[in-house]
């Protein structure tokens, strides 16, 4: 069995971290790459380059005990991506939260998905920038199926259509999840009470896919909660 390697794109102090590690504890060599250069993100100017979250994003990823599957990685996305060699099993899209930003993110690192890989956006159906390159590389393409949102996430399952039918099978699906998740963006927007809009999230979308298919398991994401600022 090779071993699982995901890539995180934004740690910051390490919650969705300790989340993501959660699921490789039974994987013998697994690896997760913390991509982020701990010094904030240019969409908060008041705090950029002003800060050094490191210190406490390392002494997080010690108490929750994976400092043996963790590799930090104090770099741009860009500079990043050439430091990692392996194919990777998930990618996890959480850094600044541009339209410009998030697409080299994509693109950089989309390349090195395995087939069968899962790419995650954080954060896309509550801001513009990642809603806007989930809806372009991931629902209206060819190579992501099982796509999909949980909470404020659309991901995808990288799985190239080989044929023609494949491809409508592939587009009827992803159709379906882009009209859904439209309809979701719009109705936050609305006084919806939120547990309804969390229950017809989970009942659209409960055959399709589970937190525990994407994250390898989540009994560490309710530890991990202790952990404040994901």
């Amino acid at each position: 069995k090779d071993p699982a390697i995901i890539v995180e794109i934004g740690s910051y102090k390490g919650k969705s971290t300790i989340w993501l590690s959660g699921g490789l504890k039974n994987n013998r060599n697994a690896k997760l790459y913390a991509v982020d250069s701990h010094q904030g993100s240019p969409e908060f100017i008041g705090e950029y380059k002003k800060i050094n979250t490191h210190k406490e994003f390392k002494k997080n990823i010690e108490r929750a005990g994976f400092a043996k599957i963790v590799i930090p990685i104090r770099k741009s996305s860009l500079q990043a991506a050439k430091a990692v060699a392996e194919k990777i099993d998930i990618l996890f899209i959480d850094g600044s939260h541009t339209y410009a930003a998030v697409r080299n993110d994509f693109l950089t690192w989309s390349k090195k998905i395995k087939k069968g890989g899962w790419i995650i956006l954080h954060d896309a159906t509550v801001l513009t920038g990642p809603r806007k390159v989930a809806q372009k590389y991931i629902l209206r393409s060819f190579n992501f199926r099982r796509t999909g949102m949980l909470g404020s996430m659309i991901y995808g399952q990288y799985s190239p259509a080989q044929n023609f039918s494949g491809k409508v099978a592939v587009l009827a699906q992803n159709l379906f999840s882009y009209l859904f998740i439209i309809s979701y963006v719009i109705m936050r927007k609305m006084p919806f009470p939120q547990s309804l809009r969390r229950r017809w999230s989970k009942r659209v979308f409960r055959k399709q896919i589970t937190r525990k298919d994407i994250f390898l398991g989540t009994k560490n994401y309710h530890s991990c909660r202790k952990f404040r600022n994901p």
